[in-house]
């Protein structure tokens, strides 16, 4: 915590905080009380809205892949958050202030998590942000796939 007060993080632009985070596909935030149909809605439309956007410029894949492409599956539960700044610090502003990756990287909403990919580029910055989460509201997903 003596870290976070010599940074001063309220004065900090993380060199990421505006990567991955396009305008046009800005959600409505997660707040509490929420229902999990709430927030399954809100990333079904970023994820709409992402589509329609690949539509538009002709890059909308013609086959599903199932292929990760080095990246890796990170789990975000909403409701264990204690937003304290911390992994946003440590992953240069990849995890904004309440631990959220990025919305240009958001898959959906599955049970209690909020799943996204991590690009094989971002795989170092995540993982540093998801270590310092003291109360371990992100996380990997296990590599045999989500958790049951």
């Amino acid at each position: 915590m003596k870290l976070l007060r010599k940074a001063k993080i309220d004065q900090i632009i993380p060199p990421l905080a505006k990567q991955l985070r396009s305008s046009i596909l800005q959600p409505q935030p997660f707040t509490w009380p929420q229902t999990e149909e709430e927030r399954m809605r809100i990333v079904e439309t970023v994820a709409e809205k992402r589509a329609d956007e690949l539509r538009r410029q002709q890059r909308y894949p013609p086959r599903f892949v199932n292929d990760l492409h080095e990246g890796r599956l990170l789990l975000y539960a909403p409701d264990e958050n204690l937003c304290d700044g911390a992994a946003e610090y440590s992953s240069l502003g990849f995890f904004d202030v309440n631990n959220i990756p990025p919305w240009d990287t958001w898959i959906c909403f599955f049970q209690q998590y909020l799943v996204s990919w991590v690009p094989p580029q971002l795989l170092e910055l995540a993982g540093i942000g998801i270590d310092v989460n003291p109360e371990l509201c992100i996380l990997w997903a296990p590599e045999a796939g989500l958790p049951a």
